[in-house]
């Protein structure tokens, strides 16, 4: 069974959100799908920032799961960027 990498954006919803907090809780959320393997948060404009996510899952799981998943969040609008195979280790 081979592994996938989802690249995920999380957009916070609330502008004076804590992106530490919401950072730890989109982890917590998303380990329950596979292993957040980098998170990054980066500016994005007019004092927005955005957090960049990539996970790593099982291929067998597919994404549609995850997806369904994202509107059950409720502190950012989580999207899937992109999928792709991991290499094997």
């Amino acid at each position: 069974m081979g592994k996938v990498v989802i690249k995920i954006k999380a957009l916070p919803k609330n502008t004076s959100s804590d992106v530490n907090k919401v950072s730890d809780e989109i982890k917590s959320f998303l380990s329950k799908y596979g292993s957040v393997y980098k998170l990054e948060v980066q500016p994005l404009a007019f004092g927005l920032t955005v957090i960049m996510i990539t996970l790593v899952a099982d291929e067998d799981q597919g994404t549609s799961k995850l997806e369904e998943a994202f509107s059950s969040f409720t502190e950012a609008s989580l999207s899937i960027s992109e999928v792709s195979r991991a290499p094997d280790f």
